[in-house]
C-alpha cells in the first residue's frame, strides 16, 4: 500500500509541475483569489465566492464591483440593504435573486452573531471552521474551504473542473463525492501546494480537459493521463 501511494504521490508531483511550466494562470480569472489581493478581506472572499457559485469568474467580479459601488460589500451594508437592491446589483452572476437573498440573510447573522468579523470562525480548527462556515446561507464545503484554504488553512477546494481532471487523471476514483476527492488530492499532495493544486487542476480543466470534448492531444499532460476516452484530433 505504502509503495502504491509513494508511486501515486510521484505521479502527482510530475503533473503539478508539468501544469505549473505550461499552464498561465492569472489571478484575474479566479475571482477569490483577486478579491482576497485586493482588500484581504474574509468576508469579501465569503461574498465573491457565493457569486461565483453557478457562474464565470469574470461576471462574479463584475457583480461583486457593481455591488460594492451601489450598495458596499460589508456585512452592515448588506444587511441594511433591500433583497431587490443587491439583485439589481449582482444580476450578472446568475441565480441573482436567490444569492441576493442569501447574501442578505448571511450579511444579517454575521453582523447580529458575530459583529462583521470572520476572524473567529477564520481562527477555529480547520474541521470546526469548516462545519461553522457551513451552517451559513450558501456556504456548501466547496464555498467553505476557497475561504479557508486563502486564509492559511490546509485544504483543497474541489470544484466541477477540479472534481472531473482528478477523476480523469486516476488521483481518485471515478464515482467519488466531494469529500473523497478532497481527501485524495490532500493525500497524494504536499501541504505546501494545497493552495495551487485547485488553481492549476482548474485551469486546466478550463483550458484543456473540457467537460464535453477534452483538447486530449494538445494536452501539456497527456503522457500522465491514463483517461479511457481521450479525444484523438
Amino acid at each position: 500500500m505504502e509503495t502504491i501511494l509513494a508511486f501515486d504521490r510521484t505521479r502527482a508531483g510530475k503533473i503539478l509541475k508539468a501544469l505549473q511550466l505550461r499552464l498561465s494562470v492569472h489571478k484575474e480569472d479566479f475571482a477569490s483569489v483577486l478579491v482576497a489581493e485586493e482588500s484581504h478581506d474574509p468576508f469579501r472572499v465569503l461574498v465573491v465566492t457565493i457569486l461565483s457559485q453557478n457562474c464565470t469568474d469574470i461576471a462574479a467580479v463584475r457583480a461583486y464591483r457593481t455591488l460594492d459601488r451601489r450598495i458596499g460589500v460589508t456585512s452592515r451594508s448588506l444587511s441594511r440593504a433591500r433583497c431587490r437592491e443587491i439583485a439589481t446589483a449582482i444580476h450578472v452572476a446568475g441565480l441573482y435573486r436567490q444569492k441576493a437573498k442569501a447574501l442578505r440573510r448571511l450579511s444579517l447573522m454575521i453582523s447580529q452573531k458575530l459583529e462583521g468579523d470572520l476572524t473567529p470562525i477564520l481562527n477555529q480548527s480547520l474541521e470546526q471552521a469548516r462545519e461553522t462556515l457551513q451552517e451559513l446561507p450558501k456556504v456548501g464545503p466547496k464555498t467553505a474551504d476557497v475561504l479557508l484554504s486563502i486564509w492559511g488553512k490546509q485544504t483543497i477546494s474541489v470544484d466541477t473542473h477540479v472534481d472531473r481532471v482528478a477523476k480523469r487523471l486516476g488521483l481518485t476514483p471515478p464515482d467519488s463525492k466531494y469529500d473523497r476527492v478532497r481527501f485524495d488530492l490532500m493525500r497524494l499532495f504536499e501541504e505546501a501546494d494545497y493552495g495551487r493544486v485547485p488553481i492549476l487542476l482548474m485551469a486546466h480543466g478550463r483550458r484543456y480537459c473540457k467537460a464535453r470534448r477534452p483538447l486530449c492531444p494538445t494536452c501539456p499532460i497527456a503522457g500522465l493521463c491514463s483517461y479511457p476516452k481521450k479525444t484523438k484530433e
